[in-house]
């Protein structure tokens, strides 16, 4: 995916710039925890985190835990709320009820700590959820300039989730922060 539509664009944020150009690229190569760290903690500040997140990555294990476990429900929540509002032809409600119980599924993996998992189910949900959403749009090309136009900060998220691969040889930790920095965008969606 093309970077130029968020260097380009006057009206995306600094951090989004910085985040798509500098900081995702860094995130992606990354192979120590410390580094994993600081690029999460700026890609969480593109996705509108108001320092949440900090408490996600750094805090001790009660403390991270419990931060994690609030995030996981709010973000199981919102993306039920929005799965079950969305309007669908008659013929497509068993796709939400099968959207619902894939949400499910993966939130479980989450409070097990199965991170690679959760990182293999968690993007072919956000996809499935946004063609809810945008019907075939979301299957377009040029999807992700439409996303952009209508909401930079959502299209920002677009372009993280389909740059995202779904690696089972990153370390859980690693799996961890890439799924719970896309859980941290829709929580607050």
């Amino acid at each position: 995916m093309q970077t130029s539509i968020f260097e380009n664009d006057d009206g995306i944020p600094k951090a989004v710039k910085t985040a798509v150009t500098k900081v995702l690229p860094l995130f992606y190569s990354s192979t120590d925890d410390a580094t994993l760290a600081s690029n999460s903690l700026l890609l969480a500040e593109a996705f509108g985190d108001m320092g949440y997140f900090k408490g996600i990555v750094t805090d001790k294990d009660t403390v991270r835990d419990e931060a994690e476990k609030k995030l996981v429900t709010s973000f199981q929540k919102n993306l039920e709320l929005l799965v079950q509002k969305t309007w669908v032809e008659k013929a497509d409600e068993s796709i939400k009820e099968e959207m619902l119980s894939r949400i499910s599924t993966l939130c479980g993996n989450l409070s097990r700590h199965d991170y690679n998992s959760s990182l293999s189910e968690f993007l072919p949900v956000l996809h499935d959820v946004v063609f809810l959403l945008f019907g075939s749009l979301a299957k377009s090309d040029n999807f992700l300039e439409y996303a952009v136009r209508i909401d930079p900060d959502f299209g920002f998220f677009w372009y993280y989730i389909n740059t995202l691969p779904p690696h089972k040889d990153w370390s859980e930790e690693k799996c961890r922060a890439a799924v719970l920095l896309g859980i941290c965008f829709l929580a607050n969606f």
